[in-house]
Formats: structure tokens, sequence, C-alpha cells
């Protein structure tokens, strides 16, 4: 029974509260605001001491990816991309670099280029090009991004392109737990018709058991490792939750309260609920639409 005269006291307007929500009052709102800065501000910390825990975990996979971007490529007609285990070289060290320089963009701040990662690998070619995505939660997200900006579109479409190959790295940068997506593409110069031939050699049944062994082993240890990683909450989607929770509650206490203000003719020298519904309820809106992921 206290409960709930102590909710309609929070939201109904009542000759307890005055006439006016008690959540709707100045002081109240100013707890709400102090409330939240704080937990945003032990969220961040948190995310930072205790990034095993608390940090940005993704469901992002270079395999998906490159399905995802030949899928588009096949909706136009184009040819697939094939992987290229360089190319995907060349972005895990882009990646690298932009964790070890901390910075977010094509150029690194030390004046290396993106051809340079090419050049590095030993992979020559007479086209090639880059995308950059950080901060998105699964493949499909960064690919219809990418997809959605002109530049990057262009890339992911480029008849000239055969090759890809994709990096997807966790670390900080900036100070914040966060997911780096590198796509690289490429094709490389022709091979020289004087090239020697390579002479294939039938393996013996002891060479054969130990590649099958070996293979074996290998795909154990990608089990185990993928089954290790850890799962992680997203500062983003606990923010982004919070801050809905917080303005939806203020619009519902502002929509009951202008219901009751008109049902009981109620007359207050202060206050304009219609604009303030409008105002809240465009934030509510923004807070709910706003995705994370940046593309580059």
């Amino acid at each position: 029974m206290k409960l709930s005269r102590w909710l309609r006291h929070l939201f109904i307007p009542r000759h307890s509260n005055n006439h006016k929500a008690r959540i709707l009052h100045p002081a109240s709102l100013t707890i709400i605001v102090a409330l939240f800065l704080v937990g945003q501000f032990a969220l961040n910390y948190y995310a930072l001491v205790s990034p095993s825990v608390l940090g940005f975990a993704s469901n992002i996979t270079p395999e998906k990816v490159i399905e995802l971007t030949n899928q588009k490529r096949a909706e136009k007609g184009l040819s697939p991309l094939k992987a290229s285990s360089l190319l995907s070289e060349v972005a895990q060290r882009k990646a690298g670099d932009m964790f070890a320089f901390n910075y977010w963009a094509h150029n690194s701040p030390s004046g290396r280029d993106p051809w340079s990662f090419f050049q590095e690998v030993g992979y020559k070619y007479i086209y090639a090009g880059e995308n950059l995505a950080r901060d998105f939660m699964n493949s499909e997200s960064v690919v219809e991004a990418w997809m959605n900006s002109p530049s990057h579109r262009e890339n992911l479409l480029n008849p000239n392109y055969k090759e890809i190959g994709l990096a997807v790295v966790n670390g900080t940068l900036n100070g914040v737990e966060t997911t780096l997506v590198v796509q690289s593409f490429g094709t490389p110069t022709p091979e020289p018709s004087t090239a020697p031939r390579t002479v294939l050699r039938k393996p013996s049944l002891g060479e054969a058991t130990a590649i099958a062994a070996n293979l074996e082993t290998a795909i154990i240890q990608a089990s185990a490792s993928s089954a290790t990683i850890p799962s992680m909450l997203s500062p983003f989607l606990l923010t982004k939750t919070i801050s809905v929770f917080v303005l939806g509650l203020i619009f519902g206490a502002l929509l009951i309260d202008a219901v009751f203000v008109w049902r009981r003719r109620i007359v207050r020298l202060s206050g304009k609920n219609i604009a303030h519904l409008v105002f809240i309820g465009a934030l509510l809106l923004a807070a709910i639409i706003t995705k994370q992921g940046v593309i580059l």
C-alpha cells in the first residue's frame, strides 16, 4: 500500500506533491541528471580498469564480412573476391599499427600510408584499396554502413579488385576498448610467363598422416581458443539502455501529468507540458535510433 501511494506521489499530480508529479519537480530532475552523470563516469572508469568484464564485444568475423561483401557484389553481377592471406596480413598490420600509435585514420602519424603495409608483406598490386570500421556489433552492420557510404561502396563494388583480406582486432584506442575492422582490397600484378614450373610431389603415407594430425590439432586449438573468449558488456549498450529508460520515465511522467492537468483543469502559473513533451520525446527518439559504429 505504501509503495502504491509513493508511486502516485511520484507520477500523478495530487495535493501531496502540489498538483505536479514529484518526478517533474526541479529538485527531482536535478537528482536524476546527477545520478546519470555519476553512473556514466563510473561506467567509463570501470571499462578502463576492468576491460575483460566491461568493454567492447562484437560478433564480427572476417569470414562473415567477406561472405557479405561477395553477396553485395553478386547482387550487382560482379565476380566474387578471393580471400588472400597476404591481404589479411596487410589488414592485421594496419590494425596493429593503429592500436600501437593510438590513431584512427588511413594514414599513420608516423607518416605511413596504407600502401606501405602492402609493400611490407610483399604484395605487389596494380589496384589496391582499404575500408576501415570500428565499434560495430556484428558483421552485417559493418557491411551495411560501408554500402551506405559512396566511397566505401565504391571499394566494395569495384570490378578491378580480385582479392580481399580482413582483420578484426580488439584493443584499446584513445583509452576506450574497441574493435577495429580493416578491409584490404587488391589485384596482384600478373606473374611473369617465364616463371619456373613447380613440380608437385605426391606425399608419402607417413607425410600424409602427419599433415592430417597437424590439421586436426590446429582445429582443436582454434575451437578451444574461440570457446575461451570472455563475454563482455558493451558500455555503449549500457549507456543507451539507461538513457532510454530515464528519458522514457520522464516522458511518461510528463504525459500522465498533461492528461491529469487537462482533465482536472489544473491551473499553473508556469510549465509548458506540450513543449516539454516534444523536447523529451525528440531526445528519447534520438536515443532509441542511435547506432554504434564509425567508418573511415
